[in-house]
Formats: structure tokens, C-alpha cells, sequence
């Protein structure tokens, strides 16, 4: 996705203070975060994820499915504060296109 499109992501799902708190929580992965492979790691999720759609949403692949989604999530959360936590809501219904690596890409 390009940083353009990035940003109207941003600006339509988050307002004020907490843009500034995702970017200070962006900094607090630390210079020896990688982007790069974190951004690839998700694309080659999403890219798996929806190969494998439909699934049955009681099976041990949907399980596994979600475990790697909450695995993937880990470093973020480990940085966010709990009303970060629970605001971002509206970033899951934007329409976007999860199969673009760029979207997870450092910005």
C-alpha cells in the first residue's frame, strides 16, 4: 500500500492523540524490531488465510489460523497500552487489501 494510501487509513480510523500514541507505541519495538520481516510475515498469512478460505470455523486449521494471527500480534500488543488495545476497531472494517504487503510495511 502505498504511504498515501497508508496514511488515509490512519487518519479515517484513528483522530488526534491516537495517531501520536500508535507512532510513540511504534517506537517502543525498537531500533532491532524488523519491519521488513514482520510486514512479509503477514503478507505470506494473509496470503495462506485466504487460500485455505472456506473453513469451518471449528476446526484445528481455523485454530491454528488464529493462534498465528494472536503470535503475530504479539509485539504490537506487548506495546500498547489497554484503550489502544481497545480502539482500533473501525482499522478492521476499512476496506483494504490484506494481501498487499506494503499495508504492513514500516511508514
Amino acid at each position: 500500500m502505498a504511504d498515501g494510501a497508508w496514511k488515509r487509513v490512519l487518519a479515517e480510523c484513528f483522530v488526534g492523540d491516537e495517531l501520536a500514541e500508535w507512532k510513540a507505541a511504534k517506537e517502543r519495538l525498537g531500533p532491532g524490531f524488523d519491519h521488513d520481516g514482520h510486514a512479509a510475515a503477514w503478507a505470506d498469512y494473509n496470503a495462506r488465510v485466504q487460500a485455505a478460505l472456506p473453513l469451518d470455523p471449528d476446526s484445528d486449521e481455523t485454530r491454528a489460523i488464529v493462534a498465528e494471527w494472536d503470535a503475530l500480534c504479539t509485539d504490537y500488543m506487548r506495546v500498547a497500552d489497554p484503550a489502544m488495545k481497545a480502539g482500533p476497531k473501525p482499522l478492521w472494517a476499512f476496506p483494504m487489501n490484506l494481501d498487499d504487503p506494503e499495508l504492513f510495511r514500516q511508514g
